[in-house]
């Protein structure tokens, strides 16, 4: 833990970067750890010999037109093909605010436009035809438009990228909810409805910077539809039975997704119930389900207790696995302090994360 805690809070002389932007509405709790600012810190040793390769062998190479031709040319090829273009902004936004890399900055600056160009009048910015929207993988697609351009623009001051933003966000409040002819959330993804209602994450991010209570609405609307019939019934079923592989379909990447989200909603809220639950979901896969190098999930579904499959077929600790779990580990230990999330943190990274990286 010493290492990447040390990693994590080493001042350095600060890069001539902007000020990250402030949220306009203050959370309700304030985090017990809080690290230096991107800038502020210097990461050296085999961990920042591998981000260096990552922006020198990746992001800097990223096929951007491949991220982009969902947008550009609907319907995309494959049904979750917009994420890539999220996932992308996220991971490049946080590389930049750490290296200030000016051809990483040139690169995101252009996708960004790029992909807001893309957005139809009403909000809409997928990868699907109108007869198609709202199934599948569409809301989660928008989920990682949301997280790239508000990272994005929270790094950068870009106004477009918040205004596509809240475009999104009021599409998404006008078309999902309990009102005449809304759609109900649940039908509109992936397991359970766990896919669609992950969008709950940045759809608190985007309350908490914008101050629009519709969206924190929403985000409330999210969880209240877990608990529906026909829902995966998150908070219930982990505060019944303490298990993640009794919860929903047992789907590791979705369910952590979500929880993700419920500890931001916990961080603007100050609800009990949303940090007792993330640490319960937590807690049982330290203890039941995660491998020795600090993964967990086989084929991304949660197994029963102890049960840690390792054949070669069973595609053990899929790296979205491993990145939602250390996700939901970083925003336990930002929320707590607790030493042993950064513990953990440190096991996934040096273990899990870097050997699934090449």
């Amino acid at each position: 833990m010493r290492m990447l805690l040390a990693a994590l809070i080493c001042a350095w002389p600060a890069i001539a970067l902007p000020a990250v932007k402030a949220p306009v509405v203050p959370d309700k709790v304030a985090d017990q750890f809080v690290p230096a600012q991107f800038g502020g810190q210097k990461i050296e040793g085999l961990l920042g010999e591998r981000m260096r390769v990552n922006l020198e062998g990746r992001l800097l190479h990223v096929d951007e037109k491949g991220i982009l031709k969902g947008f550009q040319q609907r319907p995309g090829e494959q049904d979750w093909i917009g994420e890539h273009a999220g996932k992308f902004l996220h991971a490049a936004v946080n590389t930049w605010l750490y290296s200030g890399d000016e051809r990483l900055k040139t690169l995101m600056d252009r996708v960004v436009r790029a992909q807001i160009a893309t957005q139809l009048p009403d909000g809409y910015l997928g990868t699907y035809l109108d007869a198609q929207r709202w199934t599948s993988w569409d809301v989660w697609v928008h989920k990682y438009d949301l997280i790239g351009l508000m990272a994005y623009y929270q790094a950068t001051g870009y106004e477009p990228a918040l205004e596509a933003s809240r475009k999104i966000g009021d599409l998404l409040c006008r078309t999902f909810g309990t009102g005449p002819g809304q759609r109900d959330i649940i039908l509109a993804g992936q397991h359970v409805g766990m896919a669609a209602t992950s969008v709950l994450e940045p759809m608190v991010n985007l309350y908490r910077y914008t101050g629009d209570r519709k969206y924190l609405d929403f985000c409330e609307y999210l969880v209240g539809s877990w608990g529906q019939a026909n829902g995966p019934k998150i908070i219930e079923s982990l505060n019944a039975s303490g298990s993640v592989f009794h919860t929903a379909n047992a789907k590791a990447y979705e369910m952590m997704s979500n929880l993700v989200g419920l500890a931001e909603l916990y961080r603007a809220t100050g609800n009990p119930l949303y940090l007792k639950t993330a640490q319960t979901a937590w807690s049982d896969i330290a203890a039941h389900r995660l491998y020795v190098t600090g993964t967990t999930s086989s084929s991304e579904h949660f197994a029963d207790d102890g049960v840690l499959p390792g054949e070669e077929a069973s595609n053990v600790g899929e790296g979205c696995a491993t990145v939602t779990w250390l996700q939901l580990t970083w925003q336990l230990l930002r929320l707590t302090g607790e030493a042993r999330y950064a513990e953990q943190l440190e096991h996934t990274v040096y273990n899990a994360l870097l050997a699934g990286v090449y």
